[in-house]
């Protein structure tokens, strides 16, 4: 059964047909500061199983390190999807990140039936350690 998913304002939508991989949530600076909260529930999906269904022409998207993009919604500013590119750290060191899109639990329209996998840390721990653990994962 596929999930869907939309931004905010629902402009930009998309549906995976597929499982949901890595769920977990990310204390990292960047993750923290683009969601304006203490962390991101965030899963990995096979871009094969990924489609827009609607608003892919309303993403934009910035380069928070060489490589890793993130992908929002230019109408409402929810963040959407990111992915990393063959010249990112985590791009050269799996390739196999370059077939998948990271995507913001919270967009999904419809329940993932998954809970995140990270034990609960403290915010200043993972921050502290790892500025950019997300782009890894």
């Amino acid at each position: 059964m596929a999930l869907r998913g939309s931004c905010r304002c629902g402009c930009v939508k998309f549906e995976i047909d597929g499982r949901l991989m890595g769920v977990g949530n990310c204390h990292c600076t960047t993750c923290r500061k683009t969601q304006g909260a203490a962390f991101r529930t965030r899963a990995r999906v096979r871009r094969a199983d990924f489609r827009w269904l609607a608003g892919q022409d309303l993403l934009h998207s910035s380069e928070s390190t060489p490589g890793f993009h993130r992908g929002f919604c230019r109408n409402c500013g929810a963040p959407v999807v990111n992915w990393n590119t063959a010249d990112s750290e985590y791009g050269r060191r799996n390739p196999a990140m370059l077939e998948t899109y990271g995507i913001a639990v919270a967009t999904l329209d419809d329940d993932p039936g998954v809970t995140p996998g990270f034990p609960e840390e403290s915010v200043a721990a993972r921050a502290d350690t790892s500025p950019n653990q997300a782009e890894s994962l």
